[in-house]
């Protein structure tokens, strides 16, 4: 994603995980994707075929990290993220069926002209935009996160293993309420660098742990040079310094637990 969540364009781009595709216990996938589900968005549009089979085939890529890593900490990221999509904390769907509050931050972050008005109300799920934005969105947009929604576009080519990490990612996001810190003004989509850096940093790391590419360390590095990418020339924590905070949940959370999840995902206060 370029900015919080919000658009995953690196959604084909990520670092693949650990788990290979041809690795033995993938031939039992179609064996145990019935023991996997999650909440669609859109109960009225929910994703079927193809995008369906691939979100189920990613969960069942986590649950195997999450009874098989050796890390503790790896195989806690893995549960708990698990654990949130399928009891509904974390819902997923389409951008195709995205509306309301959610499409028109994807029309800001696109820079539509459709949505220079006034921003919709926090609740609203009606908002559709116009042609020019229906059109981007099909063309530029593999996926986008906000509050606890996060949405992709998903075809017979997109890769499991980068699919089940990019859940990973993306749900650190939810877990933190990124999009309340990202922006410096909300409303207007103004990114708050030195704040951004910090959500999307916590969130690469994550990753990193989950796909074991390394101790606390490593994973600051793989983190920072991830977010380098974004180009936000912000003024932050030494990397080893802001991993260190991470890993011990002091710069927030890294493992998507039940019981620091967020109380509501109401509009972001403001600041």
């Amino acid at each position: 994603m370029r900015s919080v969540g919000f658009v995953l364009s690196s959604v084909f781009a990520l670092v693949a995980c650990a788990e290979s595709a041809d690795d033995p216990g993938a031939q039992d996938d179609d064996l145990v994707m019935h023991q996997h589900h999650y909440v669609d968005v859109s109960a009225d549009a929910p994703m079927t075929g193809v995008p369906r089979d691939k979100i189920l085939r990613a969960l069942v890529k986590i649950d195997r990290v999450a009874h098989t890593a050796d890390n503790p900490v790896r195989r806690a990221i893995a549960t708990e993220t698990l654990a949130r999509i399928e009891k509904g904390d974390v819902l997923l769907g389409s951008i195709e069926a995205a509306r309301g509050i959610d499409r028109w931050h994807m029309c800001k972050d696109e820079n539509e002209k459709a949505c220079d008005g006034a921003m919709p109300a926090a609740d609203d799920r009606t908002w559709t935009g116009d042609a020019a934005l229906e059109k981007k969105l099909e063309t530029d947009l593999d996926g986008y996160q906000w509050g606890n929604r996060i949405y992709f576009t998903l075809s017979s080519a997109t890769d499991l293993d980068i699919l089940a990490g990019t859940l990973i990612h993306e749900t650190n996001h939810v877990s933190n309420r990124s999009e309340c810190s990202y922006y410096r003004i909300i409303d207007q989509h103004v990114v708050d660098p030195d704040r951004a850096y910090v959500e999307e940093f916590r969130a690469f790391f994550a990753e990193c742990i989950y796909n074991d590419h390394g101790d606390v360390a490593k994973c600051g590095e793989y983190a920072d040079g991830r977010v380098a990418d974004y180009d936000f020339h912000a003024k932050h924590d030494p990397p080893s310094e802001l991993a260190d905070r991470i890993a011990k949940e002091k710069a927030g959370r890294l493992v998507p637990e039940k019981s620091g999840w967020p109380a509501s995902f109401d509009a972001c206060p403001q600041r």
